[in-house]
């Protein structure tokens, strides 16, 4: 319990959230029906699924299986950012993050592999392959059930930024294609049927999130699979990032009854690129999922709506969970001077790809 409240008050983001928080409990502000409860669930199960898997060895075995396949870095490079793309497609950007970025660090121990780069652009083609899905990621499905919105009137708009694809090679420009030296396929660190109980498990708890089965649900089989197959688990887990989240949520609720606010977002919402560049700047400092709550009431714009706070995902740290679960774990892995430096070089990338992205959106409008 120690370690976990040490690495709580070294969290500068979280305590200024809730300092802010709780300046708006005192002044009455604060609602408590303002929280995304089954997103909050979601996401503690996602943080405890992916600990468990962790704690087990099983994200060593995934790494050595890439490796014993790649031939050389820049193969390893490619496979882990079309893993990243593809498969928040299936899982979400979140979980895609939490089982890459940890699986990618248990890689740089076997093989040299730029760090900054790397990470950087799984967590761009996380953001981007979980945009084109409807199940991709939360803001997605909360549009979906806001608006009632029928996947094959969703599709057509989402496939627009499978076109981010195209841009690939920047990931991969200037990086040296050093041969790997065979390795043999590893073997399982655990017995069949743990890994059985894991697996169908995992699929209780990834069913809760396609909204198959209530998000508490999830959340329950998470935490009897820690229990059960390794408790220590539950010591690794990032309970500061469901926190901060939290804040976001209970922040926005607050500003979302001031009378100048609503009368802005009833103003912004009147046009298409109204309301997609408010989406998109207001991810910026509230993060995207958050900002589809705070808007959704304000617009008819739903496709608008849909591209800003998909394009708003890229840009600062807090424009998307999936940016902070990011940085988060490598600054659990990095010094403070180089997690500053990849902080930097982060950022830079995140704002190529916000233009980018609305140049996308802009070329979508003309045709």
């Amino acid at each position: 319990m120690s370690f976990i409240f040490k690495k709580l008050t070294h969290d500068y983001l979280l305590i200024l959230t809730t300092i802010i928080v709780f300046l708006l409990a005192i002044g009455r502000q604060l609602s408590w029906q303002s929280l995304d409860l089954p997103t909050l669930f979601s996401l503690a199960a996602l943080l405890i699924l992916v600990s468990t898997w962790s704690q087990l060895g099983l994200l060593d075995y995934f790494a050595q299986a890439i490796m014993a396949r790649a031939k050389t870095t820049r193969q390893a490079i490619v496979f882990l950012l079309l893993i990243a793309f593809f498969g928040s497609m299936l899982v979400t950007n979140d979980v895609t993050i939490l089982t890459l970025v940890p699986l990618f660090f248990v890689i740089t121990r076997q093989v040299d592999l730029p760090v900054t780069r790397t990470v950087t652009f799984i967590t761009l083609y996380a953001n981007l392959g979980s945009a084109a899905s409807p199940f991709g990621n939360p803001q997605n499905l909360y549009l979906l059930s806001y608006y009632h919105w029928p996947l094959n009137n969703f599709l057509p708009t989402a496939t627009l930024l499978l076109a981010g694809l195209i841009t690939l090679p920047l990931g991969l420009n200037g990086l040296n294609q050093e041969p790997i030296i065979r390795q043999e396929h590893p073997t399982l660190p655990i017995k069949k049927r743990t890994l059985t109980y894991l697996v169908l498990g995992s699929l209780a708890v990834l069913s809760s999130l396609l909204g198959l089965t209530p998000a508490f649900f999830g959340l329950i089989m998470a935490l009897i699979l820690a229990i059960t197959i390794d408790r220590q688990s539950l010591t690794t887990v990032d309970y500061g990032v469901v926190w901060l989240i939290a804040n976001f949520f209970l922040i926005v609720g607050a500003l979302i009854r001031l009378p100048q606010l609503a009368t802005f977002l009833k103003w912004a919402g009147q046009s298409f690129w109204q309301t997609f560049i408010t989406g998109a700047l207001t991810s910026q400092v509230l993060s995207n999922v958050p900002t589809a709550a705070l808007l959704a009431p304000f617009t008819s714009f739903k496709v608008a709506l849909f591209l800003g706070v998909s394009v708003g995902g890229f840009g600062t740290l807090v424009a998307s969970l999936a940016n902070l679960l990011a940085y988060r774990q490598v600054r659990q892995r990095l010094t403070r001077q180089d997690a500053r430096h990849f902080l930097t070089i982060f950022t830079g990338w995140n704002l190529l790809f916000l233009l980018i992205s609305i140049a996308l959106v802009w070329v979508y409008r003309q045709i």
